[in-house]
């Protein structure tokens, strides 16, 4: 009689497992914190590239990202 009982519980759970993780409200927007030193010749070009390659992944700025950047 308890292994129908357990056996109940087990299959109820992974019939709501699925249902649960999709009823989970979006968090907050990511933040990705660039910190820059010397001047802007001195940096180079990588950021770029790297904003590009985060479109091409899926990341939209402003919606599933956002970028952070600071200077001295």
């Amino acid at each position: 009689m308890r292994l129908i009982g357990l056996a109940v519980v087990l299959a109820v759970s992974c019939v709501l497992a699925p249902i649960a993780g999709e009823t989970q409200t979006a968090g907050k927007v990511p933040r990705i914190g660039i910190l820059e030193t010397g001047s802007q010749s001195a940096r180079g070009g990588s950021w770029p590239a790297f904003h590009q390659r985060l479109r091409e992944l899926g990341y939209a700025e402003g919606q599933s990202v956002i970028f952070e950047t600071r200077s001295r």
